[in-house]
């Protein structure tokens, strides 16, 4: 007897079962690869800050002695006065802004 057309179907078929286990290794990849960028950000973002500290007093000293004794008559300073300087001005004024 002659098979139906729907059963020749019903053998061509083919079924697909997924494996959890592969979407879920993926998802652990992205998870890392995401915790990875997020370490390099703050690292880089930490790097930043303490540029910014070392850098600040030293255009605060470099400003001060190029106005301050033309203008005012006063004396140059170093970078450790200058470090003290804006010390004090972050003391006094906060960190208002994130720089």
């Amino acid at each position: 007897m002659a098979k139906s057309s729907g059963s020749k179907e019903k053998e061509n078929q083919m079924t697909i079962y997924f494996d959890k286990r592969a979407f879920e290794q993926k998802e652990e990849e992205e998870k890392q690869e995401l915790e990875e960028q997020e370490k390099k950000e703050a690292a880089v973002k930490a790097l930043a800050t303490v540029a910014a500290v070392f850098t600040k007093p030293l255009i605060l000293m470099l400003l001060w002695n190029w106005l301050m004794p033309g203008i005012f008559g006063l004396a140059t300073i170093g970078y450790l006065k200058a470090f003290g300087l804006y010390a004090i001005s972050r003391i006094l004024f906060g960190n208002k802004t994130n720089d």
